[in-house]
């Protein structure tokens, strides 16, 4: 793609970020062709908004995923600090108009895994984390429809995430069977979608080394960076003045609403 073209994405997806006016589509001249493409746009989307970066998220980790985004491939976009929230948070659904939600494994990374040429090991990942928590992805896209737009688009939007709830960092997680655990989400307390830690790539942490090895060829994954590693209970959407709350047996549970938006005067 010509640099003017990428240029063109950059600016026509910032100005959707900065003033919550949804794209129909990029223009077929700048929309990115390839992986390759999509994750340059996603950079350089990422300078131009300066936002502060706090972590990433993996989407298409199950194949249910894949089939509905026609996918092969999971695929990683950036998490920004002011879009993560502690569980039990009230969100305006004006802001968030899609309100889609996924019940997630959230690892927070306690050293660096920095680029390297070797692939780094699960081994290796799973030693430089520092804490488990659970969390709800909330899915939200830059695009009237995300499902009409194609896989690409999807990753220069920064993977359509919205925001990133997060719950209290489970204690001894490194004695859990992650995929093993049973995760349930619910909307108005009815039960909407369920699953386990295996509709993650097999295992969360299979997640995670994806991503870290993903990154191993753009800049390396951060100290301190949390990581969503996708949803282990489907994908489901909230209304307006829903509360959700995504269940994860006996390790807890993260909750978030959403507020109706006041009338225009």
């Amino acid at each position: 793609m010509k640099a003017e073209y990428t240029k063109e994405a950059v600016r026509l997806l910032a100005g959707a970020w900065q003033t919550g006016l949804l794209l129909p589509a990029l223009p077929a001249h700048c929309r990115p062709r390839n992986a390759s493409e999509a994750y340059r746009i996603q950079d350089l989307l990422t300078e131009e908004l300066d936002f502060p970066v706090g972590g990433w998220k993996i989407g298409c980790t199950s194949a249910a995923a894949r089939k509905i985004l026609k996918s092969r491939a999971p695929f990683a976009g950036r998490v920004f600090t002011t879009r993560m929230f502690e569980s039990g948070v009230n969100l305006p659904d004006s802001a968030y108009p899609m309100r889609g939600l996924e019940g997630e494994f959230a690892f927070r990374m306690k050293k660096a895994l920095p680029p390297r040429k070797r692939a780094y090991s699960q081994a290796e990942v799973t030693a430089a984390v520092g804490g488990l928590h659970l969390a709800i992805e909330i899915v939200d896209s830059r695009f009237q429809d995300w499902l009409k737009i194609g896989v690409q688009s999807i990753i220069a939007d920064q993977g359509s995430n919205g925001a990133l709830i997060l719950g209290p960092a489970v204690p001894r997680w490194r004695q859990l069977k992650l995929d093993q655990i049973a995760v349930r989400m619910l909307v108005n307390k009815e039960a909407v979608g369920q699953g386990s830690g295996a509709d993650c790539l097999g295992h969360p942490l299979k997640a995670l080394t994806w991503l870290a090895n993903l990154l191993r060829q753009r800049g390396g994954l951060a100290a301190g960076a949390v990581v969503s590693t996708g949803t282990c209970c489907g994908f489901h959407r909230a209304a307006p003045g829903d509360a959700a709350r995504a269940e994860f047996g006996r390790l807890g549970a993260v909750e978030v609403s959403f507020g109706r938006s006041a009338p225009a005067a």
